[in-house]
């Protein structure tokens, strides 16, 4: 597979991704993505946050969870 075609695949799944998130808030497009495996830089990219401010949500969401059950 050439890198065009590579390149082209992951800006595809970017692209769907996005749509797919577009209706959710910001912690449940983080939810959705780690969910998916993608990991903070990504998800950073993706949402306009830097990759500390992912990790921060994620930390705090995962307390908030711990806390609800």
């Amino acid at each position: 597979m050439s890198d065009d075609v590579g390149l082209s695949l992951e800006t595809t799944m970017r692209a769907l991704l996005l749509a797919a998130l577009n209706n959710l808030d910001l912690d449940a497009q983080i939810e959705v993505l780690v969910k998916a495996g993608v990991g903070n830089t990504e998800i950073a990219k993706m949402t306009g946050l830097t990759a500390k401010a992912v990790g921060v949500r994620k930390v705090r969401m995962n307390k908030k969870k711990k806390g609800a059950k």
